[in-house]
């Protein structure tokens, strides 16, 4: 089985806001949009990333986070029409990132535009259903033996930082989750936008909550972590009952060149295979575009985790 994870894709604002829209930290957010962002986060690279994966045809690809940047109605509604330019709502998985919850709005009119890419069963029963709020979450979508838990990390913030939260209820619900589809012989994979690990993030930029959550996965379990926010590749492991198990962190979608520690526009594309008896097999083969060329080529592999012996 084959899984995709894009992240960080920020879309580009489709037209200049009102003053109106840019009271508060909007303002801020859209400085460094028309400052920088801008240049950061292309739409040429990120459609060569979006095609190869398509061509990859995973069962599923999770978008963890960030498809936008300062919470505009124009922005939502556009990252709704491209969503359903490329993918079918039961092909895709998206959890939101900070810029995508950068400031209060109505869900109707907000978030609440992408509920079919947020679909899944909740309140652990097997009806599968959009979310009616930004507290409705986790949510789980079932790819046969697989089954991957989409949190929300990430509510409105003040001015000048990106940091995260779950709250205990969300915590809670996902102990519960990964602890009842571990019992049922899934593979489980748990996504959202900020990083779990204390290394990957600085303190403004952090998820308030990690260590909870870490407790509550070390207990319940989980195969693998995925995350986006740093956009920048992070490779690390957090500890279970079954011994540590592998962090990903995604690297933009959308740059056009490396930059430093950011590399060019890339996604993960990871294999799975193996039963709850035998063990899971993951690998990963990080996609990259190649600037010079313009073609997306493998950048690394990594065997993530291996069936104990």
């Amino acid at each position: 089985m084959r899984l995709a994870q894009l992240t960080d894709i920020h879309l580009p604002i489709p037209s200049a806001p009102t003053a109106s829209e840019l009271l508060g930290k909007r303002l801020f957010g859209y400085l460094s949009w028309t400052r920088n962002r801008k240049y950061r986060h292309r739409l040429d690279p990120l459609e060569r990333i979006v095609a190869d994966c398509r061509q990859a045809a995973p069962a599923l690809t999770v978008i963890s986070g960030d498809l936008i940047n300062i919470s505009l109605q124009s922005e939502f509604s556009a990252a709704l029409q491209w969503l359903g330019n490329h993918f079918e709502y039961s092909q895709v998985a998206y959890c939101p990132g900070n810029h995508d919850a950068y400031v209060r709005t109505p869900w109707h009119t907000g978030l609440g535009l992408l509920s079919p890419y947020m679909s899944g069963e909740r309140d652990g029963g097997p009806q599968v259903r959009a979310p009616r709020g930004p507290e409705d979450f986790p949510f789980v979508r079932k790819i046969g033996a697989l089954s991957v838990v989409l949190a929300n990390s990430s509510p409105p913030t003040l001015p000048c930082l990106a940091t995260g939260r779950l709250g205990s209820a969300q915590i809670d619900a996902i102990g519960r989750t990964l602890s009842a589809q571990g019992a049922a012989g899934q593979c489980r994979i748990l996504v959202l936008h900020h990083p779990l690990t204390d290394e990957a993030a600085p303190r403004r930029k952090a998820l308030d909550d990690r260590k909870a959550l870490r407790s509550v996965v070390h207990d319940a379990g989980v195969e693998l972590v995925l995350h986006g926010h740093t956009h920048w590749p992070v490779w690390a492991s957090v500890q279970t009952r079954d011994g540590p198990r592998p962090v990903v962190g995604g690297g933009s979608a959308s740059h056009p060149t490396a930059h430093g520690k950011y590399r060019p526009a890339r996604y993960n594309l990871f294999s799975i295979e193996g039963d709850a008896a035998a063990g899971w097999r993951i690998e990963v083969e990080a996609r990259e575009l190649d600037p010079a060329s313009g073609e997306v080529k493998t950048a690394e592999r990594r065997i993530l985790l291996s069936p104990q012996k």
